[in-house]
């Protein structure tokens, strides 16, 4: 074969997967419906692309769903009573695909979900093996860790009064609700504790890769514990987020996690921003760049995390089995009613 009819090959097969991608988006766009497959495609369609097919897709679901104005909403953080503070970060998440606010949660909060959290059991993930859904009763053992990760269910969170007080905030909804572009609907909420092991986890995320959660979507980690580099800080390389962001030696990779070489080979380690934080920081992030935690060193890290999407286009929300579950939660009641995008996932 040619390099011509090579480059004719993949030419036609960027178009098909493309042409199967809007197809397939079109379809949910009009009907609400998943497909099996769907997931696939998108991720064949960023590849294809780059990520001009889902940042297109985007623009025709927010043509479509609106926003909310989110005044009923409780403002539990003040996270954006500093004049200008909304609109900087905003920018920078759009400019860098992140952003991050010091000092963003007290330090009685912090103690509080550290200790709630201390006291869930947990999903052990490791290299060496993965636990299974059974096997969500194991407490986190801070001497004697048993994998490198331990993970709450957000099943298991939403339980918890002051994790949905948090993931309704009036500042985290507007922020996620400008980002994405359209009312915003919660999709993950998780929260996780890491542990010092011999070389990066991929089980742990510890490798450089991107996400394809949904067509667009932001992510807010809540730092519960020191991070540097010894205590796992996360990294990020600023600008991936956006269409064309990812050098193309690596999207021919396909999604798979990377080694930190053939990433710096691309994108030189002097773009890479560590995103060093004392507990009480909060993070924004657009995942679809280029990230990793860091591998530990020593102690312990500690994060809660949600994720607001756009829509639900790809495959059943990780929060999908909390649908089950109903609370005593008159906010919680108000709210859904309010803004029924929001609770897509989980009513």
């Amino acid at each position: 074969m040619s390099i011509f009819q090579t480059a004719e090959n993949l030419l036609l097969g960027k178009r098909r997967a493309r042409k199967d991608f809007d197809e397939r988006f079109t379809r949910y766009l009009e009907t609400g419906t998943h497909a099996e497959g769907d997931g696939e495609s998108l991720t064949e369609a960023f590849l294809a692309s780059g990520g001009t097919a889902l940042t297109e897709a985007s623009h025709r679901w927010a043509a479509k769903a609106g926003t909310y104005d989110f005044s009923q909403a409780t403002d539990v953080l003040g996270l954006w009573t500093e004049p200008g503070r909304f609109e900087a970060t905003l920018a920078n998440i759009e400019r860098d695909g992140y952003a991050v606010l010091p000092n963003a949660i007290s330090p009685e909060l912090v103690a509080e979900l550290s200790a709630t959290f201390a006291a869930t059991p947990c999903h052990l993930t490791s290299d060496t093996f993965t636990s299974g859904s059974s096997d969500f009763d194991t407490l986190v053992d801070f001497d004697n860790p048993a994998a490198e990760k331990y993970a709450i269910p957000g099943r298991r969170l939403l339980a918890m009064p002051r994790i949905r007080e948090l993931l309704l905030d009036r500042g985290l909804l507007e922020i996620s609700q400008a980002y994405v572009g359209s009312a915003p609907t919660v999709d993950i909420v998780t929260a996780w504790y890491s542990f010092p092991a011999t070389r990066p986890s991929h089980q742990a995320a510890q490798l450089f890769h991107f996400d394809l959660d949904r067509v667009k979507w932001l992510k807010v980690f809540f730092l519960l514990t020191d991070q540097d580099d010894r205590t796992g800080a996360h990294v990020f390389i600023p600008g991936t987020h956006r269409d064309g962001g990812i050098g193309t030696p690596l999207l021919k990779r396909g999604y798979a996690r990377l080694e930190d070489d053939e990433v710096a080979a691309v994108h030189p380690r002097s773009t890479w921003k560590t995103m060093e934080g004392l507990s009480g920081t909060i993070l924004f992030e657009d995942t679809r760049g280029l990230h990793k935690g860091m591998n530990l060193i020593e102690g312990h890290r500690l994060m809660l995390q949600f994720e607001y999407c756009q829509s639900l286009f790809g495959h059943p929300a990780d929060i999908a089995s909390a649908k089950q579950d109903t609370y005593d939660d008159p906010h919680w009641a108000a709210m859904e009613a309010a803004y029924p995008r929001v609770f897509d996932a989980i009513s």
